[in-house]
């Protein structure tokens, strides 16, 4: 089945690459580490804001499940909650800030760097707002914790922690390598949660997780004797993978705060930095030199071309194929035993709590849905999310397959159902001969356009750790730090996908249900 959707993704990319002439990139630059008060004047180019006072009043962005919005609010003056924009990734804030829908959004130094760094027109303001420490999350209580202290205690005084530090902080990209996994590990295996889209952080080169916060746990982990097997998810659902003891540690840049030490354990620091503001440079000067098919290349090459990235997108589309197609198949199924259902006894219990499961999935959040699958429903079930993915999409595209169906067969005429009896049909024979057959010239187009919704619903799968098309997506935007192109790329490969899907429903199958043209004839009598 993967390898069926893998040529089938290659045919995908190669029709969206046709349509992907639209988007301006912008170039690289180099990190450094800093934990003073103020930012290097590199760093801070002529800024329109200098200083923690002149953010009063402005529009903030801030990444949602950080403390960024916290820090903001207790340490910036004249800032209220309704200054604060809320944003998905660090690339979504960078977009929001040079297409002027925030004034500034808040980040920290390492990412913020890089995210200047790539775009011109932005740049960070020379004052930080506070300084950080970064630490691992872990279930209240673990039996890890404790450990993990240990070994980045020792970390810290042999210098190891320093080592790394210089290593995925500075410029040169060639040293920034993770050693293979290939030491024993006698104590098991730990499941990390990561949101990979924080370089230097932890970010993904290839297939390959890295980043400064995952070789200090991989490091840990050797000399403690135990494997590391990570879970990707979205930013947001860190916190909640590690609270519902899906998995052992959260490896991001978490804040240590004492309302997190509320909820769940935090080791020492790994690394001290600080929150810093980044806004528009005067003049806000946007885009690389180049004309516009020169800029377009450098996009299409960033994207596609570097680390290979092609291939981490045709995996997420495969991804987003699978769940896609499982889900249509096996909820066409499920819809059409509702209606079965029904039909044997339309006032009976079944009838009833069917309409009862129609009502309650129509009226939730698809997102929800999902989450209460694997959060609540599988919280202590350790279930790949694309089983369970399949399985929410299942339940909500079968409701609504069953609810369309049965309207079709509603609306066929009685008469329909009397002719068939006085031929001799049953009332098996009628409903599936005479009834059905009319009815599915009704919902089969329907059925087409949900299958095609339900491609689209699948792009939020990326909130209980799995890697479809959309999350790719997120992960090229975090390296790249360009807020548009990715996002157009991926869009447009979502149309060609959807539009594909479409046509071949279409042609194979709801055709088989429409009137045969020509002349009609009755058996046994001339017309003539």
């Amino acid at each position: 089945m993967r390898n069926v959707c893998r040529k089938g993704g290659v045919l995908v990319l190669l029709a969206a690459a046709a349509l992907l002439f639209i988007a301006l990139g912008l170039a690289p630059n180099a990190l450094a580490e800093a934990n003073d008060q103020k930012v290097s004047a590199a760093e801070s180019p002529d800024v329109e804001i200098n200083s923690v006072k002149e953010l009063a009043g402005k529009k903030i962005g801030v990444v949602t499940g950080t403390v960024f919005d916290q820090i903001v609010l207790e340490d910036v003056k004249g800032v209220s909650k309704d200054d604060i924009l809320y944003f998905n990734s660090n690339a979504e804030c960078v977009g929001a800030l040079q297409a002027g829908k925030v004034d500034a959004f808040i980040s920290d130094l390492p990412i913020a760097q890089l995210a200047t760094g790539k775009n011109e027109g932005i740049g960070v303001m020379p004052e930080k707002i506070k300084k950080d420490q970064y630490g691992f999350v872990l279930p209240k209580n673990s039996p890890h914790t404790q450990e993990l202290n240990e070994r980045l205690k020792a970390y810290k005084e042999d210098g190891t922690l320093d080592r790394l530090k210089k290593k995925w902080m500075g410029s040169d990209d060639s040293k920034k390598t993770m050693p293979d996994q290939d030491w024993p590990a006698p104590k098991g295996t730990l499941t990390v949660a990561i949101s990979p889209d924080n370089e230097p952080v932890n970010y993904i080169v290839g297939n390959r997780i890295c980043g400064l916060c995952i070789e200090i746990l991989e490091t840990a982990a050797r000399d403690l004797g135990y494997d590391v097997q990570y879970r990707n998810t979205n930013v947001n659902a860190v916190l909640a993978e590690v609270q519902s003891g899906k998995s052992d540690i959260g490896a991001d840049s978490f804040s240590i705060t004492e309302e997190r030490k509320k909820m769940m354990d935090m080791t020492e620091p790994y690394y001290d930095g600080g929150v810093v503001a980044v806004v528009r440079t005067k003049g806000n000067g946007a885009g690389e030199s180049g004309g516009f098919f020169e800029n377009l290349a450098r996009s299409f090459e960033r994207t596609f071309i570097v680390e290979n990235r092609w291939q981490l997108i045709l995996d997420g589309l495969g991804v987003t194929l699978i769940i896609s197609v499982s889900s249509g198949v096996l909820g066409l199924g499920l819809g059409f035993v509702f209606v079965l259902l029904r039909h044997k006894k339309e006032d009976g219990i079944a009838s009833k709590l069917i309409r009862l499961l129609e009502n309650l999935l129509g009226g939730l959040p698809v997102v929800v849905v999902l989450m209460l699958l694997y959060y609540v429903v599988f919280g202590a079930i350790d279930v790949p999310g694309a089983v369970v993915a399949i399985l929410a999409f299942t339940l909500l595209f079968g409701a609504t397959c069953g609810s369309i169906m049965w309207n079709a067969i509603q609306a066929v005429d009685v008469g329909q159902t009397e002719a068939g009896r006085a031929l001799g049909f049953g009332d098996r024979d009628t409903f599936f001969l005479v009834v059905l057959p009319q009815a599915a010239r009704q919902f089969a187009p329907l059925l087409v356009g949900q299958f095609v919704s339900l491609v689209k619903d699948t792009s939020i799968v990326g909130y209980i750790t799995v890697q479809d098309l959309t999350r790719v997506g997120d992960i090229i935007r975090s390296r790249t730090m360009e807020a548009f192109f990715p996002l157009i790329a991926i869009a447009v490969i979502y149309f060609v996908l959807c539009r594909l899907m479409a046509w071949l429903l279409n042609r194979f199958a709801v055709r088989r249900f429409e009137p045969k043209d020509g002349p009609r004839t009755i058996k046994g009598v001339d017309l003539q």
